[in-house]
């Protein structure tokens, strides 16, 4: 029989490092993989001692979908600056598709966490959105349009990026259908006939 692993008191564990590992690791394994066993293992540390930081699995879990959101965010604001139009549009999808092939674990994190009630959740998300309304903004739309145009923008460069990563598309391929997608966007953007809502 082998032995139990001992548990060392290790480095200097907080909830940033904790919610860290736990992210690092949903990316390598997989969101489903992400429980309160595997992260004790990570961390060196027996799950009793990682209720000193999260209330639970489902805690924990909100907490990596925060750090993700975080993260995005600022590479979506870096990619956003400095560029407008068509320029800033590829490369904020270019960076979210990034994003979702370098952390698939952050981005079912985010996908899968609903938000509903948390106010916290929604004003990093309305972050996230603010550098996308700002360039949709920038094509003459108003207030009403940008904000159908943002979630058909968000929901296109998602949609491409998830099937990315559940088929066995190669990258060319998949970076050539970001390209067009957003090609076709912004042309549509461009015709100053974007339609409004009904």
């Amino acid at each position: 029989m082998t032995a139990a692993r001992t548990r060392t008191a290790g480095p200097f564990l907080d909830k940033a490092t904790l919610v860290r590992a736990a992210a690092d690791l949903a990316d390598r394994d997989g969101w489903s993989q992400l429980t309160l066993s595997k992260v004790a293992d990570e961390v060196d540390r027996h799950v009793s001692s990682l209720y000193t930081h999260v209330g639970g699995l489902d805690d924990l879990r909100r907490e990596v979908a925060l750090l993700g959101i975080d993260e995005l965010t600022d590479e979506v604001w870096r990619a956003a600056i400095g560029r407008s139009g068509g320029e800033a549009l590829t490369a904020i999808a270019t960076v979210e598709r990034d994003f979702s092939r370098e952390h698939r674990g952050r981005i079912a994190a985010i996908n899968a966490y609903s938000g509903v009630g948390d106010d916290e959740f929604r004003a990093r998300g309305a972050r996230l959105a603010e550098p996308i309304r700002a360039t949709l903004a920038g094509f003459g739309l108003d207030d009403e349009r940008v904000a159908v145009a943002h979630r058909v923008f968000s929901a296109s460069v998602r949609g491409l990026a998830q099937t990315e990563l559940q088929s066995s598309a190669d990258r060319p391929h998949a970076d050539q259908a970001l390209a067009q997608t957003v090609e076709l966007f912004v042309t549509a953007l461009q015709s100053g006939d974007w339609p409004r809502p009904s």
